[in-house]
């Protein structure tokens, strides 16, 4: 009887041309990935978003006022100098920060990073300062997200 040799295990990768074939494939497939990911779930746009009136009577001086614009939670901070408005996520990992009143410091709880009230990074890991929202008064009213 005569001897059977065992086949050898192929690989896909056992030439040149089939590993950057694989390659290519991979990558055609990232690519496809990505764009499907982006008709399924677009990014919100500042100009999709329309801009958020709040009564200035329930602004008193020293106060803030939580409202989410879009679909970014954002503080509005009402001093002695004006009206500011900073998006309440972290720059270092996305976290929510938090106001703290008593200090006049926004907090983020993730990694302990810290804003004053301008949304200047005080200490911690955040690369950049707070986002700020653009707010204006009008008679009456707090306008916030529109171009002031």
């Amino acid at each position: 009887m005569p001897e059977i040799s065992p086949q050898p295990h192929t690989s896909p990768f056992t030439t040149r041309r089939r590993f950057i074939q694989a390659g290519i494939g991979l990558v055609g497939a990232a690519w496809a990935g990505v764009f499907v990911q982006s008709r399924i779930f677009p990014e919100a746009t500042a100009e999709g978003v329309k801009p958020v009136e709040v009564p200035l009577a329930e602004l008193p001086v020293g106060g803030t006022k939580a409202i989410t614009y879009g679909a970014t939670p954002v503080l509005v901070l009402r001093t002695a100098e004006g009206l500011r408005a900073f998006a309440l996520i972290c720059t270092h990992l996305g976290c929510i920060v938090q106001w703290q009143e008593g200090k006049k410091e926004f907090f983020c709880p993730c990694h302990q990073g810290i804003f004053d009230q301008f949304g200047e990074v005080i200490s911690g890991p955040p690369p950049v300062p707070l986002e700020q929202v653009a707010v204006k008064v009008e008679g009456e009213k707090v306008i916030v997200g529109e171009a002031a």
